[in-house]
């Protein structure tokens, strides 16, 4: 059978269109071209990642990577903070003449130059780009109203920012779960990383999934006042202040000192 493929290319990726033949799975697709399952997800967002049928058109980048448009207040400095990568690699990727860019413009951030902001201080990393809303503890819950414990740390963020997996694991859960909207729990040993209130996954149950991996975008689902990732640490099913597990939180993105020392880093 003759594998029929479209290619489209553009000045920085190609994107390629495949058509779903008999016996491809997702892992037998992303090895052929490349690419990890969660970027073929991330790209395909109404693809049911555990039952593909034949004649299915999936898009694939070449090489690896992802698209982001430019919204009404960004800069190059904020989407990058957003990829944990730096300014010039976007620059370089994109063969921007300067660092002057305008909403609409679509961008292409390979995952070869993502999580190098990644700081590693920890045994997990920030698994967003954001900043702390409400802190893990007792509270009074802003919808409810109700005294009720926060199991973990709520980072805003604005929908659609690329959530990361603070550690490697299997995928346990995906989808709806009340009050926590669609989300995602991840199991390391015994220790399980629970992602609230997405607007879209890039995993599946049982996945394996590396630290640092994209597996989610940030949303408004479920029991929730505004954008945010609910992030909650269990371990042995008890919950767990995250902040206890993460880097300093004033050291959620880091660069090297190279990068830095030219104004294009920073905490």
């Amino acid at each position: 059978m003759i594998l029929m493929i479209s290619i489209v290319s553009f000045s920085n990726y190609s994107m390629i269109e495949h058509l779903v033949q008999n016996g491809d799975t997702l892992y037998s697709i992303s090895q052929k071209y490349n690419v990890s399952i969660t970027t073929i997800l991330d790209w395909n967002t109404d693809l049911n990642p555990q039952s593909l049928k034949i004649g299915n058109k999936i898009h694939i980048p070449q090489p690896d990577g992802y698209l982001y448009e430019v919204k009404k207040g960004d800069n190059l400095t904020y989407i990058a903070k957003m990829f944990f990568t730096s300014v010039p690699d976007i620059v370089r990727a994109n063969n921007l003449d300067s660092t002057t860019i305008y909403v609409g413009q679509k961008l292409f951030i390979p995952k070869n130059i993502v999580g190098k902001g990644f700081n590693n201080e920890a045994n997990i990393i920030w698994p967003v780009y954001g900043s702390i809303s409400s802190l893990y503890g007792w509270r009074i819950h802003p919808i409810t109203h109700e005294y009720s414990l926060h199991n973990g740390i709520d980072l805003a963020a604005n929908v659609g920012t690329p959530i990361f997996a603070a550690s490697s694991g299997i995928v346990q859960f995906v989808g709806e779960n009340g009050g926590y909207g669609l989300m995602v729990e991840i199991k390391s040993n015994n220790i399980s990383y629970v992602y609230g209130h997405l607007s879209q996954i890039n995993v599946y149950p049982g996945q394996y999934v590396e630290k640092g991996e994209l597996i989610a975008r940030v949303g408004n689902s479920g029991l929730s006042t505004g954008p945010h990732l609910h992030f909650e640490v269990r371990n042995n099913n008890k919950t767990s202040d995250p902040l206890a597990y993460l880097p300093s939180s004033n050291r959620i993105y880091v660069l090297d000192n190279r990068e830095n020392a030219y104004g294009l880093g920073g905490n």
